[in-house]
């Protein structure tokens, strides 16, 4: 299940559980298309900020253009 910390998009496995406990679903915010990037500081070459758990690529891109995302390279 993703759903954007930053601004709340969602993929498909989040719209499936809002049906189930018949949640109201913003429709606007239902994005499957788009990747979520996640917060695994062992397995991923970056780290997000604010203690995001999950980003959608529209919100990684612009944190990482603020140069708010961080990459290994630039931790090590």
């Amino acid at each position: 299940m993703a759903c954007c910390d930053n601004c709340g998009n969602f993929d498909d496995s989040h719209y499936e559980d809002l049906k189930e406990t018949y949640q109201q679903i913003p429709k606007d915010a239902h994005q499957p298309d788009l990747y979520y990037y996640w917060q695994y500081p062992l397995e991923e070459d970056y780290l997000m900020p604010n203690n995001f758990d999950c980003l959608c690529e529209i919100c990684f891109d612009i944190l990482n253009q603020e140069g708010k995302i961080k990459w290994k390279e630039e931790t090590v």
